[in-house]
């Protein structure tokens, strides 16, 4: 548990002193902080709450096992959750009285409202995959991400008013290295405007998640190698190594060691790891310098082993201002 005090959602506070009026005795009884509890193997990264015309979000990024507090809104509202890889919705929750959420699925979506008299109610949801099924197309394919690029280069196929998260970004489904990926495109924050797409244009970075697994990770690096991609970081339980410091081995044994650390990790089933590539042609120039003098996209691969989830982050950026 990261704290022992409510964290407080500026938004969700804005929300409630605007919408929802001050209640008499009903309402002071309302516990003050709701634990949610992640008793899935699964990522829980957002609650969305919909009540009326008002739609509010709640920042998790809670691992397996994990626990927190939040502000209790104190209202009947619509959830849905967001695992990275499926939605997860829960109609008409009632938590005026409750004091604890418990997230149990897996593949379904189950829910245990605890409440504060010690009733507990099981509540099941609806789920969604942001995954298409094995012989499904992506929406789109990326081809190459890079500096100024616009949703549409990416996307040309997106709904007109397509879901978001909670950080605004639009979620479809992409395909990479031969597999349908769940995709997040977050606009650039220097695009201004706000409601359709076309004031959002502009990509900011891409998230992609898929599940962990050898083949998946094999699949992905020999994409990446195949387009002249090398390591340039790794981080793993226990060991740090800067690939652009191994000056007295040539790449395919630098890549030799990473497929060793990485056989290693999986097979302990345990932790987290971190991996950076870049083009290997433009490795020398990375890491002596501040900000890269030409445009380059890296790929940052996260490998968690509690929820088995593979994410890829794409961030481009612009040469010689070293931003995205």
């Amino acid at each position: 548990m990261k704290n022992t005090r409510c964290r407080i959602v500026a938004l969700l506070l804005l929300a409630l002193l605007c919408v929802f009026p001050a209640r008499g005795s009903s309402a002071a009884e309302t516990p003050s902080c709701l634990t949610v509890s992640n008793q899935t193997s699964r990522d829980l990264l957002n609650i969305r709450f919909h009540q009326g015309r008002t739609t509010y979000f709640v920042r998790l990024d809670m691992a397996p096992g994990a626990r927190d507090d939040i502000e209790n809104p104190g209202v009947t509202a619509d959830l849905r959750v967001d695992t990275g890889l499926a939605f997860w919705f829960f109609k008409a929750v009632p938590l005026a009285q409750a004091r604890r959420l418990t997230f149990c699925g897996d593949h379904t979506a189950c829910l245990i409202l605890e409440q504060k008299n010690n009733i507990s109610r099981h509540i099941n949801g609806n789920a969604q995959s942001l995954l298409p099924g094995e012989l499904s197309r992506p929406v789109c394919t990326l081809d190459q991400f890079r500096p100024g690029m616009t949703m549409n280069d990416v996307c040309s196929l997106l709904e007109p008013d397509p879901p978001r998260d909670d950080n605004d970004a639009v979620l479809t489904s992409l395909g990479f290295a031969g597999m349908v990926w769940a995709a997040r495109l977050a606009p650039s924050q220097s695009s201004g405007g706000s409601g359709s797409l076309s004031g959002r244009d502009r990509l900011g970075h891409l998230e992609l998640r898929q599940h962990l697994t050898d083949a998946n990770l094999a699949a992905l690096l020999r994409t990446l190698y195949s387009q002249g991609y090398a390591p340039w970081q790794a981080e793993l339980p226990g060991l740090d190594m800067n690939f652009t410091e191994m000056t007295d081995m040539d790449t395919a044994k630098q890549k030799d060691i990473l497929q060793r650390a990485l056989e290693y990790f999986l097979q302990s089933g345990r932790g987290e790891a971190t991996l950076m590539l870049a083009p290997a042609a433009m490795l020398p120039a990375l890491a002596d310098a501040d900000a890269p003098q030409r445009d380059v996209q890296l790929f940052t691969l996260t490998l968690r082993q509690s929820s088995r989830t593979l994410v890829v982050d794409v961030a481009a950026y612009q040469g010689g201002e070293g931003a995205r």
